[in-house]
C-alpha cells in the first residue's frame, strides 16, 4: 500500500530532525542524547520495516503517536528542556506511557481472539492496560536508577520526580484504558485485526510452524 505524501514528508521530517540531533550532539561529546537519538531513529523506522516484512501493519495514527513521542523526547535532550521546561518531563511521560498502553490494548485484544485458552471478558480490559503499563513504567523507573548508578547519568533528579512519573504513567494508562473499550464499541474487533493485517501474520507463522514440525 502506497503511503499518501504528508505521511512520507513527515517521517522523513522526523527522520532528518533525530539525525541532526545526533551529529550535533555526537560532535559535541554528548553522548547519552547522541545515542538517544539513534536509538530513537531506530525506533521509528520499526514500524515501515514490520509492514515491509508483512508482521503487522500500524495504523498512521500509531505510527504518527511514535514520531511525535520519539521526536519530543529527542528534543527535549537536545535543548535541554528536561531541566528548563518544568511539564516537559510530564509530558513526555504522560504520551510515551499512553504509547504503551496502547500497544498493551492492541497486544490483549490480538491475545484474546487467537488463544483459545484466554479468554479476557471485555470488563476487564481497562485494568490490564492499567496493571500493563504500571509494570512497564516501574521498569523504566529501575532502568534509570540504574542507569544513573553505574553511568553517572541524571535520569532521575529526586524521589518526588520519580513518583510524578509514575503518576503520569498512571493517567496515561487510564486515558487509554477509557478510550480502549470505547473505540471497541464503536468498531468491532474483527475490524481492528483486519487493519492491522494481524490475520496474515498469524497464517505465515502456523504455516512455518507445521513446516518445522514436518522437517524433523
Amino acid at each position: 500500500m502506497t503511503r499518501p505524501r504528508t505521511q512520507i514528508m513527515v517521517s522523513y521530517a522526523v527522520m532528518i530532525a533525530l539525525l541532526g540531533m545526533f551529529a550535533i550532539n555526537y560532535l559535541n561529546d554528548m553522548i547519552y542524547p547522541a545515542l538517544s537519538a539513534l536509538f530513537g531513529l531506530f525506533l521509528v523506522n520499526i514500524p515501515a520495516l514490520m509492514r515491509r516484512r508483512g508482521i503487522v501493519a500500524l495504523p498512521w495514527e500509531l505510527v504518527l503517536w511514535i514520531f511525535i513521542v520519539v521526536f519530543l523526547h529527542n528534543l527535549g535532550l537536545f535543548t535541554k528542556f528536561y531541566d528548563t521546561v518544568w511539564w516537559w518531563d510530564k509530558l513526555t511521560h504522560l504520551l510515551s506511557t499512553s504509547l504503551i498502553a496502547a500497544f498493551g490494548f492492541i497486544g490483549i485484544v490480538i491475545v484474546d481472539k487467537y488463544t483459545d485458552t484466554i479468554h479476557l471478558p471485555p470488563r476487564l480490559l481497562p485494568f490490564l492496560i492499567v496493571i500493563f503499563v504500571l509494570a512497564m513504567g516501574v521498569f523504566w523507573e529501575l532502568v534509570e536508577f540504574f542507569f544513573d548508578t553505574f553511568f553517572g547519568t541524571m535520569m532521575q533528579y529526586s524521589l518526588q520526580d520519580t513518583v510524578m512519573d509514575l503518576v503520569f504513567n498512571l493517567i496515561g494508562a487510564l486515558i487509554v484504558a477509557i478510550i480502549g473499550p470505547w473505540y471497541l464499541r464503536r468498531r468491532s474487533v474483527d475490524d481492528l485485526i483486519q487493519g492491522l493485517e494481524v490475520e496474515d501474520t498469524i497464517m505465515r507463522i502456523r504455516s512455518r510452524i507445521l513446516r518445522d514440525r514436518e522437517g524433523f
